[in-house]
């Protein structure tokens, strides 16, 4: 091969490399260049005492759906004790009106990562769930009683047992009578059953 030749090979060469360098260059410039929303998400630092989690420990009957409806207590919010006692308290009563009534909440258990987030678990023990087996109702006529719904055999609701008084309270007031009535329960606990007795005042 000539020398011409050759020379115009080395020159041919060094012309690619010119090019895929310039390519390389535009390219790395474009990358550089993203906007600022396509730019890949710095990780956001995580505040001490910051709430990652909360954690609900119980069997396999625990109505976790309605227990968190009343939870003050969330993830990305700063952890609190106020909220705790009310969250530990709320499902108390959450699980009380569905007719856990033997249930059992246990206070807060928090723990810290080395940044300081906080990850909470409330240990939850639901027990057997009760039922009515007796219903009875004083200082009333059975035209009266007759607007107490509650039947034996259905699930002890301290949330039915709270409407049956204020149904029964409406109804003495509609007919010119004291509304006042009180409820007397009896938990039986080895038998799972509440006696409920509605006393309306003379």
């Amino acid at each position: 091969m000539g020398v011409a030749w050759r020379l115009l090979l080395l020159e041919g060469m060094r012309s690619l490399l010119v090019a895929a360098g310039l390519a390389a260059a535009a390219m790395w410039g474009v990358v550089h260049q993203l906007p600022e929303g396509e730019a890949e998400a710095e990780p956001q630092a995580v505040r001490p005492r910051e709430v990652q989690s909360v954690s609900l420990d119980g069997g396999p009957r625990l109505p976790e759906a309605a227990l968190r409806a009343v939870l003050e207590t969330h993830a990305g919010e700063q952890l609190e004790q106020a909220k705790l006692d009310h969250d530990r308290a709320a499902m108390q009563d959450a699980l009380a009106a569905r007719g856990f009534l033997a249930a059992s909440v246990g206070p807060a258990q928090v723990t810290f990562d080395e940044a300081g987030a906080a990850f909470v678990t409330f240990s939850v023990e639901t027990g057997r769930e009760f039922h009515v087996r007796s219903v009875a109702v004083t200082g009333a006529t059975a035209k009266d009683a007759g607007v107490v719904t509650i039947a034996a055999g259905e699930v002890a609701s301290a949330t039915r047992i709270a409407e049956a008084r204020d149904t029964l309270a409406d109804r003495l007031a509609a007919r010119g009578k004291r509304g006042d009535v009180t409820v007397q329960m009896t938990t039986d606990t080895a038998a799972a059953a509440v006696d409920v007795v509605l006393s309306a005042q003379r």
